[in-house]
């Protein structure tokens, strides 16, 4: 099910990161008082050489990160999509990359932050 159905507040948004490191970059954070459905991921390898890339969801109320992308080697200008999916987020998970070396990985994903009230 959907959260988009559940006649509460919500908003989509899209949102990218730039990773030209090889150390962890945070995508999308979900906010406080929020539920978020990711919904579409896509990771390309923009840079000019081969590149191995971890795409991580870092549960916060665990301290726990699942890596459901693990070492995916991209020559340049190669992408993965995940367009079937349907991940969802409490407040403080993170969807984060890890290239294995410095280059250029871009994140792009979409979500549906639904708001809960506090209280």
């Amino acid at each position: 099910m959907s959260l988009v159905n559940q006649g509460k507040p919500s908003r989509m948004r899209s949102v990218y990161g730039h990773n030209s490191t090889n150390t962890t970059e945070v995508v999308y954070t979900c906010p406080a008082n929020c539920v978020a459905e990711v919904t579409f991921i896509h990771v390309v390898n923009g840079g000019g050489s081969t590149n191995s890339v971890d795409v991580e969801w870092y549960v916060a109320a665990d301290s726990y990160t699942s890596h459901f992308l693990s070492g995916k080697s991209l020559n340049a200008g190669d992408y993965v999509s995940f367009t079937n999916i349907d991940l969802v987020l409490q407040p403080g998970d993170k969807i984060q990359n890890v290239p294995t070396t410095a280059g250029h990985i871009d994140t792009i994903l979409t979500v549906t932050e639904t708001f809960v009230p506090v209280g």
